[in-house]
């Protein structure tokens, strides 16, 4: 019995024992299987799958170009931004065993990683640092955006607040206590920090400096649009080996550089090194710039137009100085360049005045014609044959029904254009059609900016006499701003048409490329034309309607033009001026368009002398010019600057002695004074003898219960002369001190207020 039960145990034994055996084998059999298929059948592949997951090839994107302003700005660099998400998620708490937590009032436990203390006392903060951070967005409307949501049953887990937040103002968010936690690092496995273009002066040239199309795009338009290839320069690509997840390490196993493509061979396979972005050098002056859209946004505010440009250009080279393009927003309710609204290369519209020069260069080009500008001409209303054929001015001329060339140009008669344009192409319409063809650039100016820009186009004007009578005074036509002043910059270059350019250079690894001159016509009319076309010019600043900006320290030369907005509303207008400056010897031209305005070319004109003032103030080039010696006199039917032959230095008329004499001597300029010691002085511009120019002499205050005398002061030496004497100060405008009140040496009480007007 018992030998039977220990053989019977045996047995067990012995079928465990050889169980265990044959899994033994079985298991290290195919563990032995395993490794001979992973080590040798498979064995490529899964070495290619290693290598694919610890050693690949990774893209360094380079670093985009900056755009710089020809005096030495940025315009547009790369910074960091980040978009602000908040978790403001909440939850009920429970303990490690899964039940939920109650405080001590027996409620359910709420968690929040956003609490309502910290959310209480600094919500304020930062709602103030997004407004300072994103200007156009006040800071209430940023608190109830947050509180809407925060408020709402299942607020978001990842609430956006604003995408493209300055890196500096999103870390102050980090910082705010109690905040951290809420803000959000990543966003479906992405960092919310990345890399925008940002523009350093804002909204200034934004449309010449371009927009990106969409934040998935890659596509820009302006500058940064027509140099796009120059300025994103070229990715690299790396074989790379993991060191840590989402961190990876440049390797080199053996490759070398060629230097025939400027590549790196790496296993025979091409890796692309990094080419960071070449910098460009634009042609914008931000001085110039500045002035512009500052005079144009006045202009616009003061009549209410809907859009505006106003351009500066260089004669010689074509060099575009300043470029702004202004639009109302209606949700800022302000003006602001906004995006793809390139006013100054896209927009096409009638030109009205400012393109009777280009008829009458056309015309004056014409080998077959003798047109003298003395000729006489009907103006006031002329009845023409056909239906329409009423054409009359919108002012009469001192009741004459006759002008000269000269005049019908000053003062803008389109009965007198008409009349020139009748008499001579009635019956040659296609000639004079095919003249203007010849010296104005219809056709795409090809721009160095990415603008969507047209062809221009004439009308049919042969359909009806009355087409064609618009056409002489400046409708019929559709033209861009941009076109308008190509062509007025080559009739103050004497015929010579240069292509606008907005980039003056390429800097590629601190090598500067400039960018050349593009002639686009060396002659679209004689020299002889394009003189008396500037005379004519002159003549409309000097007495015609462009009066409003004459003066005796420089002279322009330009025409004002009107033109309808809406034929549904015939009391709005575009108005515009183009022109070039100082007549003189022309170095600049500009042209100022304002849409939509219940006003004339006259108010163009303003914003331009805006515009040329500053130029004339900065360019020590033309510092040389006669100022203020001279006036504009019509003889031989031409305009011309009667020199008196005096030459004088800039002056101030009265001024602090020390202070003027510091600015003389930093300006190298004489100074000549009567009296060294007073402290304040006044100009004598009447020379005599001994002295071809002024002087300055003792400024004799008035007693003291009297007034003095602040007219021709800057309003910084006029508050410390007025405030030394104890009186009171209100002013207004700007430039210096043209009128007072109480007028000069007036018996006034103790502390009295003096009432201010400054102008130009």
């Amino acid at each position: 019995m018992a030998e039977a039960k220990e053989h019977k145990s045996k047995k067990i034994l012995s079928g465990i024992g050889l169980y265990y055996l044959v899994l033994v084998v079985v298991t290290g059999g195919a563990l032995l299987w395993g490794l001979v298929k992973t080590q040798w059948i498979d064995g490529d592949m899964w070495r290619q799958k290693a290598q694919i997951r610890e050693k690949n090839y990774q893209y360094q994107p380079a670093h985009r170009g900056n755009i710089y302003s020809t005096d030495g700005k940025i315009l547009a660099t790369t910074v960091p931004v980040c978009d602000l998400y908040l978790d403001l998620g909440r939850w009920m708490e429970r303990d490690k065993a899964g039940n939920l937590v109650h405080d001590s009032l027996g409620h359910v436990a709420i968690g929040m990683l956003l609490n309502d203390t910290s959310y209480r006392n600094h919500i304020d903060d930062v709602c103030r640092l997004l407004h300072e951070a994103i200007p156009s967005r006040p800071a209430a409307e940023f608190k109830a955006r947050i509180e809407a949501e925060r408020n709402k049953e299942n607020p978001k887990r990842c609430f956006l607040v604003q995408r493209n937040v300055p890196y500096s103002y999103w870390m102050q968010i980090n910082r705010t206590p109690g905040w951290r936690r809420a803000v959000v690092k990543y966003v479906d496995g992405q960092s919310v920090i990345h890399e925008v273009r940002a523009h350093t002066y804002g909204n200034l040239a934004e449309n010449t400096i371009g927009f990106r199309n969409s934040r998935e795009s890659e596509t820009y338009t302006g500058l940064e649009g027509f140099y796009n290839e120059q300025l994103r320069g070229q990715d690299g690509l790396f074989l790379c080996r993991r060191l840590t997840k989402g961190v990876w390490l440049p390797i080199n196993e053996g490759g070398h550089i060629d230097d025939d493509n400027d590549s790196i061979q790496l296993d025979s396979t091409v890796v692309r090194p990094v080419i960071h972005g070449s910098h460009i050098v634009s042609t914008i002056d931000t001085r110039f710039q500045d002035i512009a859209e500052n005079a144009l946004r006045k202009a616009l505010n003061q009549y209410g137009g809907e859009s505006g440009c106003a351009i500066l250009m260089e004669m010689s080279t074509g060099y575009v100085l300043a470029c702004s393009n202004l639009s109302l927003d209606t949700a800022a309710h302000a003006y602001r360049e906004l995006p793809n609204r390139n006013i100054a290369c896209s927009d096409q519209y009638e030109p009205g005045s400012t393109f009777k020069t280009v008829i009458l260069t056309a015309m004056m080009s014409d080998p077959t014609l003798q047109i003298d500008t003395a000729m006489r001409l009907r103006v006031g209303y002329k009845r023409f044959p056909g239906k329409d054929g009423d054409i009359q001015d919108d002012h009469t001329v001192n009741g004459r029904d006759t002008l000269s060339l000269t005049d019908v140009i000053a003062q803008s008669s389109n009965v007198g254009m008409c009349e020139l344009g009748w008499m001579y192409f009635r019956n040659r319409r296609d000639t004079l059609r095919t003249l203007v063809e010849n010296i104005f650039p219809y056709q795409t100016l090809h721009l160095d900016v990415r603008a969507g820009e047209y062809a221009s186009r004439i009308n049919n004007i042969n359909a009806s006499n009355r087409d064609f009578l618009n056409f002489c005074y400046g409708y019929s036509t559709s033209v861009s701003a941009m076109q308008l002043l190509t062509f007025y910059n080559a009739l103050g270059a004497g015929g010579r048409m240069v292509k606008p350019l907005f980039c003056r250079a390429i800097v590629e690894n601190g090598r500067e490329t400039p960018i050349e001159p593009v002639v686009l016509d060396e002659q679209i009319c004689s020299p002889q034309v394009a003189s008396v076309m500037r005379d004519l010019l002159i003549g409309v600043v000097e007495k015609g309607t462009g009066n409003n900006i004459r003066n005796n320290t420089y002279g322009i030369a330009g025409k004002t033009g009107t033109a309808v907005n809406n034929y549904r509303n015939m009391r709005r207008y575009n108005a515009s001026f183009a022109g070039f400056f100082p007549s003189e010897n022309p170095k600049y031209s500009c042209l100022v368009v304002v849409k939509d305005i219940p006003a004339y070319g006259r108010q163009a004109a303003v914003v331009f002398k805006s515009i040329s003032d500053c130029v004339m103030a900065v360019d020590k080039e033309l510092g040389n010019i006669k100022m203020g010696e001279g006036s504009w006199r019509y003889a031989d039917g031409r305009w011309v600057l009667q020199d008196s032959g005096v030459r004088s230095t800039p002056y101030v008329a009265k001024s602090r002695q020390d202070d003027l004499r510091s600015a003389y001597e930093q300006l190298r300029l004489p100074y000549l004074s009567q009296d060294s010691s007073s402290r304040w002085v006044v100009y004598d511009n009447r020379p005599d003898s001994n002295r071809a120019a002024g002087r300055y002499e003792r400024y004799i205050q008035p007693e003291s219960n009297a007034v003095p005398d602040c007219t021709g002061m800057t309003i910084k030496d006029a508050l410390q002369l007025l405030y030394g004497m104890g009186y009171h100060v209100r002013f207004s405008g700007y430039g210096r001190v043209r009128s007072q009140s109480p007028r000069p040496r007036t018996a006034t009480k103790p502390g009295a207020t003096v009432v201010l007007e400054l102008r130009n």
